[in-house]
């Protein structure tokens, strides 16, 4: 029972930890979630590169033959 008590207050105070420090700097972690969408746009892109390659190799095969 000692251990449970034990790791619920220590749980406690790494919430309260975790809490405090996201009120103290709202903006904290924004480059991150900056560098997350540039990631998704940049991969976003890249498929609709792909796409296009792939649309203008499959119009052209016909003709190869």
């Amino acid at each position: 029972m000692l251990y449970l008590i034990a790791t619920i207050h220590t749980l406690g105070f790494a919430v309260r930890d975790r809490v405090q420090a996201a009120v103290a700097d709202p903006d904290r972690g924004a480059s991150t979630i900056e560098i997350v969408f540039w990631a998704v746009g940049l991969l976003a892109l890249a498929g609709i590169v792909y796409a296009a390659i792939l649309a203008f190799v499959n119009s052209k095969i016909p003709g190869i033959s």
